[in-house]
């Protein structure tokens, strides 16, 4: 029985060493951007979780007379 020969040509070391770094370099870049779009919404994520108070004007008198640098946080 006769081996069959490939048709298809067989990279070169250098050639596939090219191919390789490409990939490499393309994987490296998505590996970037993925890391990016995690950050962006464990920050919206991290906004989402804060709780927020509404207080009526009366509250934020009678927490103005206990605590007189409190107003710097409702500007």
């Amino acid at each position: 029985m006769k081996k069959s020969e490939s048709k298809t040509p067989k990279e070169t070391p250098e050639q596939e060493l090219k191919r390789l770094r490409k990939e490499n370099k393309k994987l490296r870049s998505k590996k970037e951007a993925d890391k990016a779009e995690i950050r962006r919404l464990k920050k919206e994520l991290k906004k989402k979780d804060e709780p927020t108070l509404t207080l009526t004007e009366e509250q934020r008198k009678y927490l103005s007379n206990l605590f007189p640098d409190i107003d710097s946080l409702f500007s």
